[in-house]
């Protein structure tokens, strides 16, 4: 089996394997095989569904002998280029989807203010009280000055 694996190996060296794009051509040639195969099965209701199962079939078998040609390719600068091209895409696509990313605040913010230690950098809970406070840091021993403002 060993001997299996170095030869494997040996011929891989070299050759650019398998990155992101590869795993989503793998995924379209999945879906086009099974929608290539419903079309067919479903194509005694209409001769129209047994030529689309036929052209998602060669559609998939297109893609197929793509995802190998990549994998086992040698011109390692082509391949990455194809796959950033496909991230951008897929960034591109992704991005209106995603949630806004909203600060988590503390439950507390209406009653304390949070402060960092220009010493320490310890993060402080402070009482909201308004107005200019002396605070002395508990870990570093420090005084230090904080302006509190009014809430919004």
């Amino acid at each position: 089996m060993s001997n299996f694996r170095d030869k494997l190996a040996r011929f891989m060296y070299g050759r650019y394997g398998n990155d992101e794009l590869y795993f989503a051509l793998f995924v379209a040639t999945l879906i086009l095989l099974f929608a290539g195969a419903v079309c067919s099965v479903l194509g005694h209701v209409a001769f129209a569904l047994t030529v689309i199962g036929w052209v998602l079939y060669v559609c998939a078998l297109a893609l197929m002998v793509w995802t190998i040609y990549r994998t086992f390719s040698r011109n390692l600068s082509a391949r990455q280029k194809e796959n950033q091209a496909y991230l951008r895409l897929r960034e591109k696509l992704r991005k209106p989807f995603r949630k806004a990313a909203r600060p988590v605040l503390p439950p507390d913010t209406d009653t304390h203010v949070f402060r960092a230690c220009p010493h320490c950098s310890a993060v402080l809970r402070l009482p909201r009280e308004v107005g200019k406070h002396t605070v002395r840091c508990p870990r570093c021993q420090k005084p230090f000055t904080v302006k509190v403002r009014q809430a919004k």
